[in-house]
């Protein structure tokens, strides 16, 4: 069956969706439920990366309680936060090439289901006591490796059309947005981290952009050999558009306040 065939058709597009975001929803409700009895839950991480306006901090602890039992699994054999982190990058990048060949629905979730790897392996790390400056390196370095690569698989299919401006644009705001961070904290700012379009936003918007985006398309574009997926289309411009500003935010925000410093320097040399 043709990638065409795949994405034309209804069943192959609303089977994996219906049971996924059934599931999530039924858990979802769970979840919603034993918040309003006990509490919200306060997970370290998220208390310091902070909700945004695209992602909240609520649907974040959510995600993190999903995936506890898995956590919790992992923790119980021992296995390697590094080893969790190389296979969450090969399963992010083969989003790449599912979306390569066109296949839409099928890169959609292995792409969030290769980021929730993400979630993993710092919290086993921090449960075994093995977190280190190295694993934290190896973590985010290869993120970047398994972001492009989805990036790459979207280029490809986009790659006669002009549309293919935008995914670069998405590309390019994707790499400024951690890479701003990184440099300012290289030179003293620690607290550029403002912005509504970090990782996790970004992985849930192309995410789930794509996955759904056949339905769309059966609407739009039925009878297209190669359709061109307007709902992608539009989650990976949101991406472009605010990945850019958040990092552009960033950029600002670093340079005014090591002017300020320097500023305050020559006052106090004076």
């Amino acid at each position: 069956m043709s990638y065409s065939d795949i994405n034309s058709s209804l069943a192959w597009t609303l089977a994996p969706a219906a049971v996924i975001v059934g599931s999530l929803f039924t858990l979802f409700l769970y979840f919603f439920g034993k918040v309003a009895i006990y509490g919200m839950p306060h997970t370290q991480r998220i208390e310091e990366k902070g909700g945004s306006f695209f992602l909240s901090k609520f649907f974040m602890e959510y995600w993190v309680w999903i995936t506890n039992p898995f956590q919790k699994a992992l923790i119980k054999v021992r296995v390697s936060p590094d080893v969790i982190t190389v296979v969450g990058t090969v399963v992010a990048g083969s989003s790449g090439i599912a979306f390569h060949y066109g296949y839409f629905v099928l890169g959609g979730w292995i792409m969030i289901f290769g980021a929730t790897f993400d979630m993993l392996d710092g919290a086993v790390a921090r449960a075994l006591g093995i977190s280190s400056r190295a694993g934290a390196f190896l973590d985010s370095t290869l993120d970047r490796y398994g972001e492009l690569l989805t990036f790459a698989g979207l280029i490809s299919y986009y790659s006669h059309s002009p549309f293919v401006l935008m995914v670069f644009l998405a590309v390019i705001g994707s790499m400024m947005v951690s890479y701003t961070r990184a440099r300012a904290e290289g030179v003293g700012v620690e607290d550029a981290k403002m912005g509504n379009m970090q990782r996790p936003e970004r992985i849930l918007y192309v995410g789930l952009g794509t996955a759904f985006s056949p339905m769309v398309a059966n609407i739009l574009e039925p009878h297209a050999a190669k359709p061109d997926f307007h709902l992608a289309m539009i989650a990976i411009t949101v991406v472009a558009i605010f990945s850019n500003a958040t990092a552009i935010r960033r950029l600002w925000h670093a340079y005014t306040t090591l002017r300020a410093r320097e500023r305050e320097g020559r006052t106090a040399g004076k």
